[in-house]
């Protein structure tokens, strides 16, 4: 099956500037002793389960063996870009945090203080103009879906692959996430996940599986 390529984008719900503040007030692991000096950027990139402005939705499970294979079992970071261009000038960050919850994915960025476009991306954050979070990927598993009247409804991506995460202007998920945001963040060395605590064995299970 032939990659389609995937550009999704949700509302920043949060930013802030900071100064020499330890990594581990963000990641929650106390052996994180980076000083960050900058732009601590937040929010979800994307909801599970609602059909964007771009017709695609998106599987809970669509990021999770991507992100585990390639960013963390390799410890590299997920780059930070503007508007889509990944070139070494508009390469402006890092990912501290990539979280799937039950709402949808989340990330937590840095642009420390020394990068070269500081502060015009932090006045067109202030200005409302860099609005949105963005993945730069490609579907690897997908369906269309058609209304029984045979018109194209939506894509629904089920596994995807990507590279970066951008900052952009137009999100294509219009919706903020200040209501629903749910999950605290844990960890940045890891990618996390919610998954459901695994059912107690029943007496009887127990007894007859012998």
């Amino acid at each position: 099956m032939k990659a389609i390529e995937i550009k999704d984008t949700t509302k920043i719900n949060d930013y802030r500037e900071v100064d020499k503040l330890e990594l581990s007030s963000v990641t929650k692991n106390e052996g994180d002793k980076e000083l960050l000096s900058g732009l601590i950027i937040s929010g979800y990139e994307m909801k599970f389960g609602k059909v964007n402005e771009n017709r695609e939705k998106y599987e809970k499970g669509a990021f999770e063996k991507y992100i585990q294979r390639y960013f963390v079992d390799n410890k590299l970071n997920i780059p930070v870009t503007l508007f889509h261009r990944n070139d070494f000038d508009n390469t402006v960050g890092r990912v501290l945090v990539a979280e799937i919850n039950g709402v949808g994915l989340y990330f937590t960025v840095y642009i420390p203080k020394s990068e070269v476009h500081y502060q015009r991306i932090l006045d067109k954050l202030k200005e409302g103009i860099i609005q949105g979070f963005s993945k730069d990927g490609w579907a690897t598993d997908y369906d269309f879906i058609y209304l029984p009247s045979g018109e194209f409804d939506y894509m629904l991506i089920k596994e995807m692959a990507f590279d970066s995460l951008a900052l952009v202007s137009t999100p294509a998920n219009s919706l903020s996430f200040d209501a629903i945001k749910e999950t605290k963040i844990q960890n940045a060395t890891k990618f996390i996940k919610n998954t459901p605590e695994p059912e107690p064995e029943k007496l009887e299970d127990i007894l007859f599986d012998n």
